[in-house]
Formats: structure tokens, sequence, C-alpha cells
């Protein structure tokens, strides 16, 4: 694994690393996006907001085990949703559409791995190997907009392909060849080819306070839950954050299942920024990449049928850039597991103008 700056905390909890190998890339994005000007913020329509999202297990745990990283670009425009998507969010009697609407694209990849990735055979008490490469798009509607209050919620409609086709074996062992590190030997053994597909919902209510000095403090809940024969689950949870500007932007992303977040925030030619902290947990009624195939035989293990992440982190933005690094803490998902699952995720986000 390459090197680079630890940070301790207490033992038994999460361990962040940042590696000379991301540096020059991070520097050079947000040296390119803060050339642009600030945009006012009636002027966000005519432009959109990017983002990148990496979760990596190397910056949690330090190995790569379980849960062993994600990828995922995002595109979001406060222009008028595609009729399509619209009319899926007004056929669904929970989904409110209000006042502020807006549209998501993604696309991204997810890679998990059994602890042992050393061994070429298969090791029927551990995770399968896995791969996830999808698509997605999401709409997003803001419904309540008060002073010390703001309610929204995003219906997600993902379509992807689970197995050899997602490529996720290629790509990890093609980067371990690229940073010279030991290749992981058990990708035969991974889950086979199947399509699939994942409708979300998620609602979130927001509650702002002024503690002085120019800070405020949000509670924010939410109401999470997915269908589908990758992910089936229901859950909920609650982020806190403390700092300047909250108003301004709604939370980092995070890649499902995690924790509520979008590319927006609100351009701002002062600097904002936020600690942040929370807590989400899942009843786990399917998980593909746990229970296996759902239209073939295939590798599986037990999974737990209740799951709790914990995500502690910062978030600064400036003009047109925001920049969140995170840790993640995830209870162990399956009968049998060593240990918990740590992993740690770096968002860009940025506006860009049309």
């Amino acid at each position: 694994m390459t090197q680079g700056i630890i940070i301790k905390l207490p033992k038994g909890f999460f361990k962040f690393r940042t590696t000379y190998l991301l540096t020059p890339f991070f520097c050079g994005l947000v040296f390119l996006v803060q050339a642009e000007a600030a945009t006012p913020p009636e002027e966000l329509k005519r432009g959109g907001f990017f983002s990148i999202q990496f979760e990596n297990d190397l910056w949690g745990s330090g190995d790569d085990q379980f849960y062993s990283h994600g990828t995922e670009l995002s595109y979001l425009s406060l222009k008028e949703p595609p009729g399509w998507l619209t009319r899926v969010g007004q056929g669904l009697p929970f989904f409110h559409i209000g006042d502020v609407n807006a549209v998501q694209y993604s696309v991204g990849q997810k890679i998990f791995t059994p602890q042992d990735t050393k061994r070429r055979s298969l090791i029927t008490d551990d995770r399968p190997y896995a791969g996830w490469l999808y698509g997605s798009a999401n709409l997003l509607s803001r419904y309540v907009d008060e002073p010390n209050l703001q309610v929204g919620n995003i219906l997600g409609l993902t379509v992807g392909v689970v197995g050899p086709s997602s490529h996720a074996g290629d790509i990890q062992k093609g980067f371990h060849d690229l940073i010279g590190v030991d290749k992981p030997n058990g990708w035969d053994n991974q889950l086979n080819d199947e399509l699939g597909i994942l409708l979300t919902y998620t609602r979130r209510w927001q509650y702002f306070q002024k503690v002085g000095w120019g800070l405020e403090f949000e509670t924010a809940p939410h109401l999470v839950g997915a269908l589908g024969n990758v992910y089936t689950y229901a859950g909920g949870g609650m982020m806190l954050r403390l700092g300047k500007g909250l108003r301004k932007d709604i939370a980092p992303p995070n890649i499902r299942p995690g924790f509520p977040g979008v590319p927006y925030f609100r351009t701002s030619q002062e600097t904002n920024w936020y600690f942040f902290a929370g807590v989400e947990g899942r009843a786990m009624a399917r998980n593909i990449f746990l229970d296996g195939n759902t239209f073939s035989d295939s590798h599986s293990v037990d999974k737990k049928p209740l799951v709790a992440d914990v995500q502690f982190g910062f978030a600064f933005h400036f003009e047109n850039v925001r920049l969140a690094i995170s840790n993640i803490w995830r209870s162990k998902e399956f009968k049998g597991q060593d240990e918990n699952v740590q992993f740690g995720a770096i968002n860009l986000s940025f506006f860009v103008p049309y």
C-alpha cells in the first residue's frame, strides 16, 4: 500500500490516510475549478454541478477487504427535470414535488473483496468477490423552505450490471499493478453477470439554529428505502453539522447505501465550512453482494439483518468549489465477519456556468 499521513484516533475507531498518489490530482482539479469566477445564486440554473466521489478502504482499515473501493461521477442541473422522471415522481404518493427541483445523473462502480485477497481458491466463509457498474437518474425536490426548516426528498432510479461485465476485477488488478502492490488473486470466484435494477427514496428534514460567532448548527434526520435485486432495505438516521453557511450547502454526496447528500451548494465569495457527523441504521432484506446472484447459483454468505454506519468529516467551499473529506465505520455485515468495515471518502464538487 502507498504511504501517507495517518491521523490516529481512539483504538477501535477510525484511521484516515491520504496518499501522495491522489494529492497532485486533487490539487490540479481545485486549481482549474477555482479559476472560474463566482456565480450569483440567481444564475445557478445557467450551469451545472459536477461531482467526483472516491471511497476506499485504504483510507480506513488500510487493507483491501470487504467494501474495497467506490467511484461515482455525477452531474446535477437545476433546470426543469425531464418529463419522464417527473411523471414517475408524480405517480408515487410519498414523493412530494415542490418549488425547487433538480435532476442528478450519476455513473459509478463499486468493488467488493473478501478479507484474504491472496488466496486463489473460493473462500466459502468470507464475502464474495463482486463488482457493480451502474448509472442512475435522481429527481430532487425541496418542498418546504422556512427560515429554520427545509424539507426535501430524492427519488432515484438505478440500472447496472453485477459480475465480470462490471470490470471491477480488471480495474482493481490494474490499479494494484500501477502502484506496485500485490494483486487480488480470487476474482475467478466473483458473482455471475446479472442486470441490476434499483429504486430508492430518501426524505430529509433540516433544522437550523444559530449558535453565535457567525456559526450555525443543523440537525438533519432522514428516512430511506431501497427496492431491487441489488439492494432492498429500509433505514433512517441523523446528520449533525456545525459551521458557516449551512443553508448554502445540503451535504456532500455518498455512494449508496450511505448518508444523503448532493453535489449542489450555493456558490459564494465567502469561505464556508462545517464539521459533520452522523449515524444511519438499515434493515437489510437483500444485498446481492452478500446474498449472491438472484437468478443463478453463486457464492454467498449469511448476511446480518441490521447494519449501522457512522460517519464524520469536514467540508469547505469557496466560490465554485466544495471539498469534503470523511471517514465511515460500518458494522459487521455477515456472520463470521472478523472486523468492521472502515473506509474513507473524498468528494470534490464544483459549479460550471454555461
